[in-house]
């Protein structure tokens, strides 16, 4: 499959993706990336030479998507609700840092969510990559991941939990729909 990431922040998750394609973890390969804004995330594409975009201009991401041939998008941390205009042209998927439907929907995103985690006293928490429909995090989940956070002390210890089985999952479910595409 030829992945499009898009991002909006730092792009740990963009990275792991990159490693994981560089390692042959999975035979997808990322040829876009789109940014809404000029994310510190971009410098992995710039050292990996992949060819990105800084654009909200749904039309522009759309024909540019359509010239490198994108069979998917992941959502790696991108703070932009995607338009059913997106959505009718491409299969999306988006890694969320909480176990939906628990702490999802807007304005849970990033620290917002860990922090309504901790001041719940959550015991558990994790990440799910789920398809995406019209609706914010209510899409069909394709994996969730559970982690311990009952030791962690803060909403940022939470975070870093989190993050340690983010970039896992995320890799795993490329796999997984490659395996699933080859099976159709």
């Amino acid at each position: 499959m030829n992945l499009a990431v898009f991002i909006s922040g730092g792009g740990s998750n963009f990275k792991a993706l990159i490693d994981a394609q560089n390692s042959g973890f999975f035979d997808s390969k990322i040829n876009y990336v789109v940014a809404n804004k000029d994310a510190a995330g971009l410098r992995y594409a710039r050292d990996n030479n992949i060819d990105y975009l800084i654009s909200k201009d749904e039309d522009e991401i759309i024909k540019n998507l359509k010239e490198y041939d994108i069979d998917l998008i992941v959502l790696a941390g991108y703070l932009v609700k995607i338009s059913k205009k997106i959505l009718d042209e491409f299969t999306v998927i988006n890694i969320h840092p909480s176990l939906l439907p628990k702490y999802g929907g807007k304005g849970f995103y990033g620290m917002n969510v860990h922090n309504a985690v901790f001041e719940n006293k959550e015991k558990i928490s994790g990440v799910t990559v789920h398809f995406v429909n019209e609706n914010l995090d209510e899409g069909d989940v394709i994996l969730q991941k559970e982690v311990d956070i009952s030791k962690c002390q803060s909403a940022e210890e939470i975070s870093k939990e989190v993050l340690k089985i983010e970039h896992q999952t995320l890799k795993e479910v490329i796999k997984k729909l490659e395996e699933d595409e080859c099976e159709h």
